[in-house]
């Protein structure tokens, strides 16, 4: 993007894209689904199979893609900014209406993780995670056949 562009994301439409009422759990406890591992591993893939409804998406990735609206931008770039705030809002929306979320993380210091999880047990969620992984052979050769609108977490 050149300083002559300008470029628009109605960042409540964004926000809004993330939802939908599958995402609220039947039995009033939400659900926090963590899926870890490396790049490339399969994550998304698996959170596409068995996530793909009833859960409140947070991917940077997902979310860079639709705010991109077609262009190419380096990730997360320009709108790195944009980002954050609609992560953060989908976050918080989804944790005050109670929403089940799934999330995918490469890494994550265990002190942080640990605090993660404990902070959501604390506001009455349930915790599940998985863990995946690949040879580094097969991680590497599916990074590297990444399209411009397949971007890990």
């Amino acid at each position: 993007m050149t300083d002559d562009q300008v470029f628009k994301v109605k960042i409540g439409d964004a926000i809004d894209r993330c939802f939908d009422d599958s995402s609220i759990p039947v039995d009033g406890k939400p659900e926090l689904a963590i899926i870890m591992g490396g790049v490339a591993v399969g994550k998304t893939t698996l959170r596409n199979l068995h996530f793909a409804g009833g859960y409140v998406p947070l991917d940077a990735g997902d979310i860079f893609i639709d705010i991109s609206q077609g262009s190419y931008f380096p990730f997360p770039g320009p709108l790195e900014e944009t980002l954050v705030v609609i992560g953060n809002c989908v976050a918080t929306q989804a944790i005050a209406e109670r929403r089940n979320i799934v999330m995918e993380l490469i890494g994550m210091d265990q002190n942080s993780l640990h605090e993660l999880i404990d902070t959501m047990k604390r506001l009455d969620y349930r915790i599940s995670g998985q863990s995946i992984t690949c040879d580094n052979e097969t991680a590497q050769q599916r990074n590297l056949a990444r399209g411009d609108d397949n971007i890990s977490c």
